[in-house]
């Protein structure tokens, strides 16, 4: 569902260069290596990382563990961060970093859980710092330098749904996260909910379109937000 409003609002130029922060397990980075020139993910989880190289690299993307590992005299026209900047204390700040990598004019797509007061206990299982309102994710663009393109809910009416058997699942497993350092919930993070099959893959893809279909109709309401910028030139 997520991906529904992403491919959306990603630029239509097949020729651009891509990096995506915080790629996780590769998901969204097949999807974008499949349809840009260029693809860089970064991920610093060793084993979520392996699997990303894995799917990326048979359209030519590569992963590496940081941002160090980039050249530092590339610049990119797109910049993507799939529900990483509530993992970040600073998330301005790292935004802000992030948009240098950038060629001006170059865009950001980034999603983020939304709505502050729905902060739960799946929230603190995976190590969420916290939520964003529409307002919030303009501001944090625009800290970060950037020109605000877009910010649009996601997930309506199922993520609702999904997201109340989430906070069930994780107020009985409070225990065992209780005292667990952010930055090990938000490795964690990247490995739950990966449909790592092409099968299951394509069996979410049938369960979830029905669904995909009618949050169109409603991109005011959902439990996640998309924001889109552009480096000002």
């Amino acid at each position: 569902m997520r991906w529904d409003l992403v491919d959306r609002v990603l630029p239509t130029d097949r020729r651009l260069s891509v990096v995506e922060m915080g790629c996780g397990m590769g998901a969204f980075g097949a999807r974008l290596a499949a349809r840009y020139a260029d693809y860089t993910g970064v991920e610093p989880a060793t084993e979520s990382a392996q699997v990303a190289r894995e799917r990326v690299a048979p359209y030519g993307g590569r992963v590496v563990a940081d941002q160090s590992d980039l050249d530092p005299d590339q610049r990119f026209d797109l910049l993507c961060a799939f529900e990483v900047l509530e993992h970040l204390e600073d998330d301005a700040g790292l935004l802000r970093d992030w948009a240098q990598l950038l060629r001006p004019g170059g865009q950001v797509v980034v999603s983020v859980p939304a709505d502050p007061d729905r902060m739960g206990p799946w929230d603190e299982k995976v190590g969420h710092y916290r939520r964003y309102d529409r307002e919030q994710m303009t501001d944090v663009l625009e800290a970060a330098g950037l020109r605000p393109l877009q910010v649009q809910h996601y997930g309506y009416p199922f993520g609702y749904a999904l997201e109340t058997a989430r906070n069930l699942i994780a107020r009985r497993q409070e225990r065992q996260f209780a005292g667990v350092p952010f930055d090990e919930r938000t490795e964690g993070s990247g490995r739950q909910r990966q449909a790592v099959s092409p099968t299951a893959g394509r069996l979410r893809h049938v369960a979830t379109r029905p669904f995909a279909v009618w949050q169109r109709r409603v991109p005011t309401a959902g439990p996640g937000l998309i924001g889109l910028g552009e480096l000002q030139r």
